[in-house]
């Protein structure tokens, strides 16, 4: 299962990079894939607990996987600030993105 679970996350970082030279809606395509891929994998990791869709366990679960990725989503976006700091010290021009 963790192979399954590896692999939709490599599907879904390659959606991503290609996404993010594409067109608008090509990019709107690619997040709602990465989101449907993150779902079914959320979904599975608390099916594997044998938890029931539709209980309190299980939407509990969900919604702890939900906080976990937006803390790491956070932690990411704190990373790729500070690297653009870095690349950008010394410039007058910097503007954060």
């Amino acid at each position: 299962m963790r192979t399954r679970i590896t692999f939709a996350g490599a599907i879904m970082l390659c959606l991503a990079l290609l996404g993010a030279c594409a067109n608008p809606e090509s990019r709107q395509a690619s997040r709602q894939a990465v989101q449907a891929a993150s779902d079914a994998k959320d979904d599975a990791t608390c099916r594997e607990k044998g938890l029931i869709p539709g209980t309190e366990p299980y939407d509990q679960c969900r919604a702890s996987l939900a906080n976990e990725a937006a803390e790491e989503a956070a932690l990411q976006e704190r990373r790729r600030i500070e690297f653009q700091k870095t690349l950008g010290a010394g410039t007058s021009d910097y503007t954060g993105r």
